[in-house]
C-alpha cells in the first residue's frame, strides 16, 4: 500500500487495485508520508485530464487523518468508528510506521502478571475454645466473630525458572528452595513454606508476605496469613477454590502440616469476612453471615476498645496445654456452657441489644479463664479488673490467652477514662474499624 513519490500514478493504480482497501500512500524513499491517493482521487485526475505517466505527487491528496505512535486504543477506534478505513501511524520525524485498520491489533500483548491478596484479621466475640476438634466431633462448636480492618497482605510473582524465594517482611526472612522438590524434601521450617507444600505450585515464584498487626496479637495472624497466601496462589488458577476450600486450606498448612494447634474459626473468619455465627460439626462447619442494621454496627463500633496488652504469648503451645486439660479433666460441660452463652450473644447481636451483649463478653471472658490456668496471669488479671472498675461493661482476651489483645466494651461516658487507665498500664489502644470482606485477591501487570 506504498507507492515512492517518485513513480508514476501507473505505478499506484496498479497498488490501489491490488488493495482491498482501494487507497496507497505516497512517501519518499526514506518512508516520510507525503500523502495519499485513493481510487476516487485517481478518477477525479483522469477526468481533469491528467495522464497516468504523470508522478504520483500530482494526484495525492496531502488531506489526511493520521496518528502518531503513541495513539490510545480509544483514539484509534473513534477514527475507525467516523469511517477511515486505513489511518496511518506516522513517527515523530514524518515516517510512516504502520496501518490502522478495522483488524488492527489493538487489544495489548500478554504480559506477565502477578497477584495479590489480602486477609482481614478476625475478633472472637463468643465460642472460643468450641471450635477445637476434639471437642466439636462430639460435641457440635459455635463460634461467633467479625473482622477487623487490618490485613495479612501477599505478593506472587512468577518466575521463569524453578527457584522458590519467600521473603516476611515481620519476621524480616528470607527463604530460599531451588525447586519444588527441594521445599518438600525439607523439614516444615515456617508457617509459609507450609502452605506452598500443601498447595504444590508447578512453577518457580516470590512470594512477599506483610502484615498491619504484630505476631502474636490473638487476633489470628497466622490464620490470616495462611489465609491470604492461599488466596494469591488462587489467583493463579483458571478454576478457582471456593471460600471454604481456601479457609479449609490455609486450616491444613497451619494445623496440620506445620502443626501449629489451634481451632477452625481464624482460617473461616479470614476468607469470609464479616459477622459470621460459624457452627462446627463432626460432618460439616457452616458460616453463617449476620445481616445486621447499620446502626448496630456503627453503635459497637463505637463501643469497643480494642488494646494490645504488649504481653507476648505463643498460642500453639497454649492450645496443646489446653487439649491436655481437656484430656485429663472433664471441660466439656464449660465448653458447652460457652457454646450456649455464644448463641446469646448472637440472639442480643442481631436485635441491638448491645447492652447486654457487652455484658456477656464478661460472662466469655469468666467461662474461657476456667479452661485452663495458663489462660490468663496476674498481669493480665489486673489489667482485666483495672478496665472494670474504669468503667468497662465486659471484655475479654482475644485468641488463645496469656497475652496479646484484649476487647472491652464501653458505654461513652466511661470511654475516655477507660482508654487513659489502659494507657497508664502500658497497653497500646488501636484505631480499628470493622471488614465486612473476607479475603480478597486480585492480578496486575508487572511493570
Amino acid at each position: 500500500m506504498i507507492v515512492y513519490d517518485d513513480e508514476d500514478l501507473l505505478s499506484a493504480i496498479d497498488k490501489i487495485e491490488a488493495s482491498r482497501f482501494q487507497t496507497v500512500f505516497v512517501t519518499d524513499r526514506e518512508l516520510q508520508l507525503k500523502g495519499l491517493i485513493t481510487n476516487g482521487d485517481v478518477r477525479r485526475f483522469l477526468l481533469n485530464g491528467g495522464q497516468t505517466d504523470e508522478a504520483v505527487t500530482a494526484c495525492m491528496n496531502k488531506s489526511f487523518r493520521s496518528v502518531g505512535m503513541n495513539a490510545s486504543r480509544e483514539e484509534m477506534l473513534k477514527l475507525l468508528d467516523l469511517g477511515f478505513t486505513v489511518i496511518p501511524k506516522v513517527a515523530p520525524d514524518g515516517r510512516l510506521m504502520d496501518l490502522i485498520t478495522p483488524e488492527y491489533e489493538l487489544a495489548s500483548p500478554e504480559a506477565p502478571v502477578l497477584t495479590r491478596a489480602r486477609a482481614p484479621v478476625r475478633i472472637s466475640f463468643g465460642g472460643g475454645g468450641s471450635d477445637l476438634t476434639y471437642y466439636f466431633v462430639d460435641h457440635p462448636g459455635a463460634v461467633l466473630s467479625t473482622t477487623v480492618a487490618l490485613y495479612a497482605h501477599a505478593t506472587l510473582i512468577p518466575r521463569a525458572d524453578r527457584n522458590i524465594h519467600i521473603y516476611s517482611e515481620d519476621l524480616d526472612t528470607h527463604t530460599h528452595y531451588p525447586s519444588l522438590l527441594d521445599l518438600l524434601a525439607s523439614p516444615r521450617q515456617d508457617l509459609l513454606s507450609a502452605v506452598v507444600s500443601v498447595i504444590k505450585p508447578i512453577y518457580g515464584f516470590d512470594l512477599y508476605v506483610r502484615s498491619d498487626f504484630p505476631v502474636g496479637s490473638g487476633l489470628g495472624g497466622s490464620s490470616a496469613v495462611a489465609t491470604a497466601v492461599v488466596a494469591a496462589f488462587n489467583e493463579m488458577r483458571l478454576d478457582r477454590w471456593t471460600t471454604y476450600e481456601v479457609a479449609e486450606l490455609a486450616f491444613q498448612a497451619e494445623r496440620v502440616c506445620f502443626g501449629v494447634a489451634g481451632g477452625w474459626q481464624d482460617q473461616y473468619a479470614s476468607a469470609f469476612g464479616g459477622f459470621n455465627l460459624i457452627e462446627l460439626g463432626d460432618k460439616k462447619n457452616l458460616v453463617h453471615a449476620i445481616r445486621l442494621e447499620a446502626a448496630t454496627v456503627n453503635e459497637l463500633e463505637e463501643c469497643l476498645i480494642l488494646c494490645d496488652s504488649r504481653i507476648k504469648h505463643d498460642s500453639g503451645t497454649l492450645h496443646k496445654k489446653q487439649r491436655e486439660t481437656y484430656s485429663n479433666e472433664n471441660k466439656a460441660e464449660q465448653l458447652t456452657e460457652m457454646v450456649a452463652l455464644c448463641r446469646e450473644m448472637h440472639r442480643h447481636l442481631l436485635r441491638g441489644e448491645l447492652m447486654d451483649f457487652g455484658r456477656c463478653l464478661d460472662k466469655a471472658w469468666q467461662l474461657k479463664r476456667g479452661l485452663s490456668a495458663d489462660i490468663s496471669n496476674p498481669e493480665l488479671a489486673h489489667i482485666y479488673e483495672s478496665a472494670m472498675q474504669a468503667g468497662a461493661l465486659g471484655g475479654k482476651l482475644l485468641g488463645a490467652g496469656a497475652g496479646g489483645f484484649f476487647l472491652f466494651f464501653v458505654q461513652p461516658q466511661y470511654r475516655q477514662q477507660l482508654a487513659k487507665r489502659l494507657k497508664d498500664l502500658n497497653c497500646k489502644l488501636s484505631i480499628f474499624k470493622f471488614e465486612n470482606e473476607g479475603v480478597v485477591s486480585w492480578r496486575t501487570k508487572i511493570l
